[in-house]
């Protein structure tokens, strides 16, 4: 038995791997394009709600915030004579000491960031399981938090028999 796929049945398992939801993606892209205008629509009619209303909500709310906020208050006050009395307490080879230990974390993630970006093994712009012709696609949110460290962009390899899909670390010379 051939285990094979062909160019049309793997692009067809992609594609109803994408559309598993059609009826989802609908609603996000409707979300999506009018998301500002349903949040104007929330916010109004909760404001209409809270002018109109007779029971106590307003006055429940003024209370909690005003309760949330001497709590806050009194989070900050308790930080604050905690960090001074700790301040206090540091002596000048402390505060040396903290320097050096922030050079030292700096110095790694700089040099790990610069070994990664120099990678060749992350840099190459094949596909690493086939060898083949690999093109973007759509990022990940963890992929665009690490992009804040190290600029990344996520590929899919174009063979079809290949299904390999991953990270590869964006280069000056490149896009």
């Amino acid at each position: 038995m051939d285990t094979a796929t062909s160019p049309s049945q793997s692009g067809s398992s992609r594609s109803r791997r994408r559309n598993a939801h059609p009826h989802r993606s609908a609603v996000w892209r409707f979300v999506k394009n009018w998301w500002v205008e349903i949040l104007i629509v929330v916010f109004v009619a909760l404001a209409v709600f809270l002018l109109v209303e007779r029971m106590q909500i307003r006055q429940t709310l003024w209370a909690w915030l005003l309760s949330a906020s001497r709590e806050l208050a009194g989070l900050v006050s308790r930080l604050a004579r905690a960090t001074t009395s700790r301040m206090r307490q540091i002596t000048l080879s402390d505060t040396i000491a903290y320097v050096l230990l922030l050079a030292a974390v700096w110095l790694v993630l700089w040099r790990t960031k610069r070994r990664l970006t120099k990678s060749p093994r992350l840099t190459i712009t094949a596909c690493p399981h086939c060898g083949g012709e690999i093109h973007r696609i759509h990022r990940h949110w963890h992929d665009r938090v690490l992009s804040l460290y190290i600029p990344v962009h996520r590929y899919e390899c174009k063979e079809a028999g290949c299904d390999w899909r991953g990270l590869r670390v964006k280069t000056s010379g490149h896009e």
